[in-house]
């Protein structure tokens, strides 16, 4: 680092002190990162260094703090991994945790309104939000207070100035068809999730990427929507293989509940996993193991993703997105044409 990158020292803790109108030992305080400071002294503090040109983020998060993590809901596999992982992160910081779910009290899956209120009343370090953003109103309330939040795995295009936290879904539907094209197929088929999530785009994306570099065309026919459920995709891929004089040979489904649907389609056409159709899912869920033949799939890694968000909201700098990697696990759903 040269001299010109290197960040200038603090002020002496005195001078601080002084512009703050606190004692020292509150100073070194709120810089440490102890949780006897009060919020409002930290936020004077804080002011004296923006003032004096240096980051807040000089400012370490405060140890011992609580932090709020609100889910969609906690009935679902990958919610409770995604909670292991944050649970396990927060005993190794000191950090407790107060956990909400949000099915049933909202129509559109934000936060409540009422949260913000028991939140200020609890004094929060900041916010963990799995699979939901918050509104404008209640970004701005954050802001005000500078209560940091993070979002993991957003259901939409995340708030700008939000950071979030993501498995890398293009790489993994990349790293799915170049397995299947490795395994001589060309007919490949890919049934997407929901429309309008950011994951959806991003998978499709790294189908369509994969096809290009391997020199296959894509028939629009073989794209077909499963809204990331088993239902959707068992109705979607028996009309698309209703559909094709020439059936596709491979299937990626974008998530390993469509891809149960997809077995199901298959098994009503008589084609048999992996030997007519290969089969790839997206998760490696409870589900991957429990079907016959056994699926390959990508791995999602849920409880580093639910580790990295909290590391990322203590950091008082976290990076506008964080990307995971994921793994193709293979199993057998697939075979060699």
């Amino acid at each position: 680092m040269t001299a010109a990158s290197t960040p200038a020292p603090l002020p002496k803790l005195a001078v601080i002190a002084r512009e703050a109108g606190v004692s020292v030992a509150t100073v070194s305080k709120a810089l440490n990162g102890r949780s006897d400071v009060s919020p409002h002294t930290r936020r004077l503090v804080a002011d004296v260094l923006e003032r004096r040109g240096y980051p807040r983020q000089r400012l370490k998060p405060r140890r011992g703090s609580l932090v709020d993590v609100m889910l969609q809901g906690l009935d679902s596999a990958y919610a409770l991994a995604i909670l292991g992982g944050v649970e396990d992160a927060a005993w190794r910081l000191g950090v407790d945790l107060v956990v909400s779910a949000v099915v049933g009290r909202t129509k559109n899956g934000q936060p409540p309104p009422a949260w913000l209120d028991r939140m200020s009343a609890r004094d929060s370090a900041g916010v963990l939000l799995v699979r939901t953003c918050p509104t404008a109103a209640q970004r701005s309330w954050l802001a005000d207070r500078e209560i940091p939040v993070v979002i993991v795995d957003p259901r939409r295009k995340a708030p700008p100035g939000v950071p979030v936290v993501v498995s890398a879904n293009r790489a993994g539907a990349r790293a799915a068809v170049v397995h299947l094209v490795g395994l001589g197929h060309r007919r490949i088929a890919v049934v997407t999730g929901r429309p309008g999530v950011p994951c959806t785009a991003e998978r499709l994306a790294g189908y369509r990427e994969a096809m290009a570099g391997a020199g296959l065309p894509v028939d629009p026919r073989w794209e077909v929507c499963g809204n990331f459920q088993r239902d959707d995709a068992l109705r979607a891929t028996r009309a698309m293989l209703g559909a094709l004089p020439d059936p596709p040979t491979a299937v990626l489904a974008c998530s390993d509940a469509m891809a149960v649907g997809v077995f199901q389609a298959l098994a009503e056409y008589g084609c048999q996993v992996p030997g007519d159709v290969s089969v790839v899912g997206f998760d490696d869920s409870v589900a991957a193991t429990h079907i016959t033949p056994a699926l390959t799939t990508v791995r999602q890694p849920w409880s580093d993703l639910g580790a990295a968000a909290l590391a990322a909201l203590l950091s008082g700098g976290a990076p506008a997105r964080t990307e995971l990697p994921t793994t193709l696990i293979v199993r057998d759903s697939t075979a060699a044409t």
